[in-house]
This record gives C-alpha cells, sequence and structure tokens, in this order.
C-alpha cells in the first residue's frame, strides 16, 4: 500500500506541473540566444574595436550607397540599420554635420573633408574616437558618380531639402556630393561582436 501510494503522489505531482506549464508561450531561442552570445565575457582591446568599426562601417555605407537617392529618402533602411547595430546614421556636407556634440576631434575630420573638397583631393574612409573614448564616428565620403542620373532639378532641389546635403543641382562628377556619419557605441560594439570574428580581426590588425 505504501508503495501505490507513493506512485499516485508522483502522479499528482507530474500532473500538478504540466498544469502548471503554459505550452502556449513559445520560447524565441534565436533571442535568447543572441541575449546570452552578447553576454559573454569578451577580452577585446581597442585596435580590435576600430578594426570592428571599420568592418561594419564598411558594410553599412556600401548598402546605403547601393541606391543612394531611394535610401536617403527613404527612412525604412536607415532606421533597420541603426536598430541592428545600435547606432546613429546622419548623411550631408562636411560643414552641415558638425556640431558641438560630436566634439573637437570629429570636427576637425569634417574640417578637413571640407578642405579635401575644396582643393579636390581625394577623400577617403575615416574613424575617430570621440574625446572620452566611448563612442567611435566612422565617416565615409559620397562622391557623385552617377546616382543623380535621371532625376530633375525639382526632385534634385528636394533631395537636397530633406538631407544636410548642400545644393546638388550643379554637382559634377567626382565631386564631393556629402558623408555618411556613423556613431558607434563602444559598450555595444563589445556586446554585438562575436566571439569567433575575434580571430578574424586580429589578422586584419597584423596582416
Amino acid at each position: 500500500m505504501k508503495n501505490i501510494s507513493k506512485i499516485w503522489v508522483c502522479v499528482l505531482l507530474s500532473n500538478s506541473l504540466l498544469l502548471s506549464c503554459d505550452f502556449s508561450k513559445r520560447i524565441d531561442t534565436t533571442a535568447a540566444v543572441k541575449e546570452l552570445k552578447e553576454r559573454q565575457v569578451k577580452r577585446i582591446n581597442s585596435a580590435q574595436i576600430t578594426a570592428q568599426v571599420d568592418d561594419w562601417g564598411k558594410k553599412i555605407t556600401q548598402t546605403l550607397n547601393t541606391n543612394l537617392v531611394k535610401n536617403v529618402q527613404n527612412q525604412a533602411l536607415l532606421d533597420s540599420l541603426q536598430k541592428t547595430y545600435r547606432i546613429s546614421i546622419w548623411v550631408g556636407s562636411p560643414i552641415k554635420l558638425q556640431s558641438s556634440s560630436l566634439g573637437p576631434k570629429v570636427n576637425e575630420i569634417l574640417d578637413a573633408y571640407q578642405y579635401n573638397a575644396e582643393n579636390h583631393l581625394p577623400q577617403i574612409d575615416n574613424i575617430q574616437k570621440s574625446d572620452d573614448q566611448e563612442y567611435y564616428y566612422y565617416t565615409a565620403p559620397i562622391v557623385l558618380e552617377n546616382q543623380l542620373k535621371g532625376l530633375s532639378q525639382a526632385q534634385l532641389q528636394e533631395l537636397t531639402a530633406k538631407t544636410k546635403l548642400d545644393s546638388i543641382v550643379y554637382r559634377q562628377k567626382g565631386d564631393l556630393l556629402g558623408l555618411w556619419l556613423l556613431k558607434f557605441s563602444k559598450k555595444d560594439v563589445i556586446r554585438l561582436v562575436d566571439i569567433k570574428q575575434l580571430s578574424k580581426l586580429n589578422d586584419k590588425i597584423n596582416p
């Protein structure tokens, strides 16, 4: 009898446990795995963070430049990229992008872009850390090629009005249209970086 009673107790306990589980709520395993990866303890140095920002910056700006006019006018892709990488993205001329909130070092970089544009000098991507070392600013020049082909003067003026770009009506091929300015948080770069990618970053730092 004692053994039988124990069996009934076990059955009752099992049933109560089953009843307490709400199987209608499924765990989002993808989100859970992503969260675990983000919370992993990672040893990553400043050079690796810079290399990762460079990789992501190139990837993001290449995506945005694929269809420049559409991506500047349509906020959907910008919002998606900002959410995915937890960054802020701006587009505009070097002068119009300047802000005291960026700090003197970043504004000096923007001045350099403006100087190069006025003197028809080559423009390249750049990474500059904030004064407090907590943010990385990735800048990439937008050089006129065939991005504006087929647009009317009215459409060009509308595009200028929706951005921080200077007037683009009379620009010629090879001129600087503006810049992409991406603001990365050091904290979020560390959280999002894949540990498996660290060795690849080392290869990039020490080819």
